[in-house]
């Protein structure tokens, strides 16, 4: 096992040419790199006389893709592990190329490498990734990036049971069509709600460029969606511009409930159009600016369903058409960790303050309907790390209308959320979550909904109703050494849940605060697209009410603990 944080010092290499420095024990030794082990997760820097400050121009840049399975690993060199490994299909160095932030001849900083090692890990067909300065030689830095490839190509046969609603499907996703980086899903899915076929396209590099194409198209037992995206986003930290063009519509029935029952149906027809775009003077002092503009059009029309008691009073039609203008602060600050919602496995943390407001006014004259309106929104995030072990998120965000004609606000949703993360000796770790939110004028259409799944596992989904929520959870883990054929990772949980959803200045049946405790397991794939981790949870409600079982069973996919 070979680490490049395990370097002190760096001294000039045999084999390096004249006035150049070795600054990895792999520069030499292209093959070594096939057996790079990301389990080494300390903090890796270049060594001297590497400079974090300073900018060179990109020499070479040698890209390795590891395969699944470690062949050299005698623990992974096994008949049908190397039949994975054959079969699959590795991701392209081109595909690679395309994520990173930079290449050979541009300028590049350390900043710019670790952000590029983010942006890799953060893809669903990569388990890890490390980009290595290999040599120095004046102001040309050599580059090493390494990363190990996951099995993508998978038949959905997922089953899921939250809040005592099931929900399953089945199907063929490929996250990494033919090494591509591109993702193909077909499917057939069924909720409480509805069921249907599905298919859906996502290309996050066209022709390699950064414009990303976005595709879905759902044929529904109560309608269908269809939805393309295609843009360039603010793809990193230093993006100077980026824009998009979307457009969506769904067709479908929808169900008003309390207690976990439905009391009401109708049928919606929503149709959405955007275009936006931005642009940015580039990071300075570690924070970023981007002003934001682009026009929305919105409409949502409402009829009876075909089976079920229409609501009273009965949705009215709303169509918005407003140009808006925003912008956006980001913090460029990371912290990378470890066992925090994954299990062992290194976890890139933003811990940056970001916070951004857009305002827009939608009227007859933009394509809205005869009554004019503010739509604003804004949003606010950071983090704190407090000494080696303690960890905390927390935000807020609110959105909503101000209607000239009437005078009044409409549909204002407000949030706000904490996180806190301990992470104690050995393999245990402590997660404490609180959210509340409250909301105002909300149409017919719309509701506030608390229940097994919106966090109180131990009841019903769409349990509680109103117009004011709160949610509280603690969960005590442990992130076992249990490692099934090299595949599975096995963490552990106990947990205690409260919270309330309810109408201000109102009390009744279902709406007190409710509250459970119960124990569950997380199984991470460590060979497998890696953004899944399967819970399984039992919960026992410490709160009877209607229709509440002595036990809840949830069997969901979440991309973290």
């Amino acid at each position: 096992m070979a680490a490049v944080c395990a370097l002190n010092t760096a001294l000039a290499s045999a084999d390096a040419p004249a006035g150049c420095v070795d600054l990895s024990p792999f520069a030499a030794d292209e093959t070594a790199l096939a057996h790079f082990s990301f389990d080494d997760v300390s903090e890796h820097q270049p060594p001297a006389p590497f400079e974090r400050s300073r900018t060179y121009v990109t020499g070479d840049v040698r890209i390795v893709v590891q395969p699944i399975f470690d062949q050299a690993n005698p623990a992974e060199n096994n008949a049908m592990y190397r039949l994975a490994d054959r079969l699959h299909a590795d991701t392209r160095q081109s595909t690679i190329q395309a994520a990173i932030l930079f290449r050979s001849g541009q300028s590049v900083t350390w900043s710019a490498m670790q952000e590029s090692e983010r942006i890799l890990r953060a893809k669903p067909y990569l388990y890890d990734a490390r980009i290595l300065p290999r040599r120095l030689c004046g102001d040309r830095i050599d580059v090493d990036v390494v990363v190990r490839d996951v099995w993508t190509l998978l038949p959905d046969a997922d089953f899921s049971r939250s809040g005592g609603d099931n929900a399953y499907s089945y199907g063929l996703t490929d996250a990494n069509v033919a090494g591509t980086g591109r993702t193909l899903s077909l499917f057939y899915e069924k909720d409480a709600d509805r069921d249907g076929t599905g298919i859906y396209y996502l290309d996050p590099n066209v022709r390699g460029s950064r414009i990303a194409l976005e595709t879905r198209y759902e044929n529904n037992s109560d309608g269908s969606r269809r939805a393309v995206d295609i843009g360039q986003p603010f793809y990193a930290i230093d993006a100077r511009y980026a824009f998009d063009v979307r457009g969506e519509k769904i067709d479908q029935e929808q169900g008003l409930y309390v207690l976990g029952d439905k009391f009401a149906e109708f049928a919606q027809d929503f149709r959405r159009a955007d275009v936006s775009g931005g642009f940015s003077n580039g990071q300075k002092e570690g924070q970023v600016w981007r002003w934001l503009g682009g026009y929305t059009y919105e409409k949502r029309t409402f009829s009876p369903a075909a089976e079920g008691v229409p609501p009273d009073p009965f949705p009215e039609e709303r169509k918005f058409g407003y140009p808006w203008l925003g912008f956006e602060s980001v913090e460029d600050r990371f912290d990378t960790s470890f066992d925090v919602d994954r299990i062992h496995r290194i976890e890139d943390l933003n811990m940056g303050r970001r916070y951004s407001m857009s305002l827009g006014y939608s009227t007859a004259a933009f394509g809205g309907d005869d009554q004019d309106r503010l739509v604003f929104r804004s949003e606010y995030r950071d983090g704190q790390r407090y000494g080696d072990k303690h960890l905390l998120f927390y935000g807020a965000q609110m959105e909503g209308y101000y209607n000239f004609s009437t005078n009044r606000s409409e549909q204002v949703i407000a949030r706000a959320s904490a996180a806190y993360r301990q992470q104690q000796t050995g393999r245990f770790s402590l997660a404490g979550t609180l959210e509340a939110a409250a909301v105002r004028n909300l149409p017919t259409d719309m509701q506030l909904l608390g229940g097994g799944d919106t966090g109180l596992r131990g009841y019903p989904s769409r349990y509680q109703w109103g117009n004011r929520s709160w949610l509280a959870s603690i969960e005590q883990r442990y992130f076992s050494d249990v490692y099934f054929a090299r595949i599975v990772r096995v963490g552990v949980a106990a947990f205690f849940d409260a919270g309330r959803t309810w109408f201000a200045g109102s009390s009744g049946a279902g709406y007190d605060t409710l509250a459970d405790v119960g124990f569950g397991f997380r199984f991470e794939s460590t060979r497998t697209r890696q953004d899944r981790v399967l819970h399984l949870d039992f919960a026992f409600p410490l709160v009877d009410g209607p229709d509440v079982q002595s036990m809840q069973i949830l069997l969901v996919v979440k991309e973290r603990l």
